[in-house]
């Protein structure tokens, strides 16, 4: 219980960041914000560095250390972005396993929000 608890903690601090980058982005260059989603490109590579240097860290002495990596690595960077799960998920595979993934998961979520438009109506 412990653990989801610092989940939902961590969860909750990376959503906020994700939100206020995006806020700070759009007052702080409106134009740039409206022509490209820099805020997410920023929080998605972000993301990516903190998890990658966490479980860099967290498991260089073999040991884990549970609570830093629920709160930090699961929740926050979850939280922040759930690209950095992917790209560190993708790089535990094998070459031609992390390929497979990133063309099934990219193009294969593009889809999904492609048809979940198209069959509300928007699109």
């Amino acid at each position: 219980m412990k653990l989801f608890l610092l989940v939902c903690l961590g969860g909750a601090l990376g959503s906020g960041a994700r939100y206020g980058t995006d806020l700070a982005f759009k007052q702080a260059a409106p134009e740039l914000a409206a022509a490209f989603p820099y805020a997410t490109l920023c929080v998605n590579l972000v993301g990516c560095l903190v998890i990658g240097l966490g479980y860099g860290w967290l498991s260089r002495d073999g040991s884990y250390v549970d609570e830093l990596r629920a709160l930090l690595l699961v929740g926050f960077c979850g939280g922040l972005t759930t690209f950095s799960t992917f790209a560190n998920q993708t790089l535990a595979l094998d070459t031609g396993k992390g390929l497979l993934n990133v063309a099934a998961s990219v193009l294969g979520c593009l889809f999904m929000a492609w048809l979940g438009l198209t069959l509300s109506g928007a699109r």
